[in-house]
């Protein structure tokens, strides 16, 4: 009966630590407000209540996240989750945000956001911002990190679609991850750099989907293959898990994909928006 309990506990205290917190926005509350959750949508949290609309939540920390705020003009926060506490932050020297946040690297301080048509780094060591497409023709956005810190995933259009393009930082080398005549959009490589998951039309002309793309051997799976829309797909840090937005069941949910076990589970349960789901990259 001992040995039964301690394994019990063993099983509970593990299954607590693998559980990873999910930043996203709201409108559950009748303004966008900004929430935390664990990963399979228990212990929500709200943690923006103020009356101005609150969006692109992003982490900085595990304890500090940044989000956008309209009051007159759009503002960028910075808040403490434990405290409370929060504080604005000033917008990049070159552009205002409108939209996507500042995304903060996983190994160092270096931070990337887009910026009218390209996508740009800052380094605020040394107070350096550096346009990293502006040799790319068309419009370079939603971009993403990769777990390595060293590579970033974005969308571009020169070729007259979106397709996902992955930069080395080190090496400058630029990569072309999707070559098809398709909506190739919101790209991200999952921790083991194996997998792309990203948004596409590619199997119903219009009609977004899910997909994951095997690095190696260029297989193309859709994990979602609905009638509906389906956006913003991002790896869970162990990579056994990909959370996604989708209107499938009528409003914008979050959903999850087990990789191993090929099941859908729902996260959210409200009739408003709920979507951009962001976990910390540890």
């Amino acid at each position: 009966m001992r040995k039964f309990i301690l394994i019990s506990i063993a099983l509970f205290l593990l299954n607590q630590q693998s559980q990873e917190r999910l930043l996203f926005s709201s409108s559950r509350n009748g303004n966008s407000d900004i929430f935390m959750m664990n990963g399979d949508g228990s212990e929500l949290d709200q943690l923006t209540k103020s009356e101005f609309e609150e969006w692109s939540p992003v982490w900085i920390t595990e304890d500090q996240i940044s989000f956008l705020r309209q009051k007159d003009e759009i503002s960028r926060i910075r808040l403490k989750i434990s405290t409370g506490e929060e504080w604005e932050i000033p917008q990049p020297k070159n552009c205002s945000l409108d939209d996507k946040n500042v995304l903060y690297s996983p190994t160092s301080n270096l931070q990337l956001y887009s910026c009218q048509k390209d996508i740009s780094l800052y380094d605020p060591e040394k107070d350096e911002t550096t346009n990293l497409t502006e040799e790319l023709e068309g419009t370079s956005r939603y971009q993403s990190w990769n777990y390595d810190g060293k590579k970033l995933i974005f969308t571009n259009n020169a070729r007259g679609n979106n397709d996902v393009y992955q930069l080395n930082l080190e090496t400058k080398s630029l990569s072309l991850l999707t070559n098809f005549d398709s909506n190739d959009e919101r790209g991200e490589i999952s921790p083991d750099g194996r997998l792309l998951v990203f948004s596409s039309d590619k199997f119903e002309a219009k009609n977004q989907d899910i997909l994951i793309m095997d690095l190696h051997s260029g297989k193309l799976t859709n994990i979602t293959n609905s009638a509906a829309t389906e956006l913003i797909a991002r790896f869970s840090a162990d990579g056994n898990n990909i959370y996604f937005g989708s209107n499938m069941d009528g409003n914008w949910e979050i959903y999850s994909y087990n990789l191993k076990t090929k099941r859908t589970s729902r996260l959210t349960q409200d009739n408003a928006f709920d979507g951009d789901p962001r976990i910390f990259k540890k």
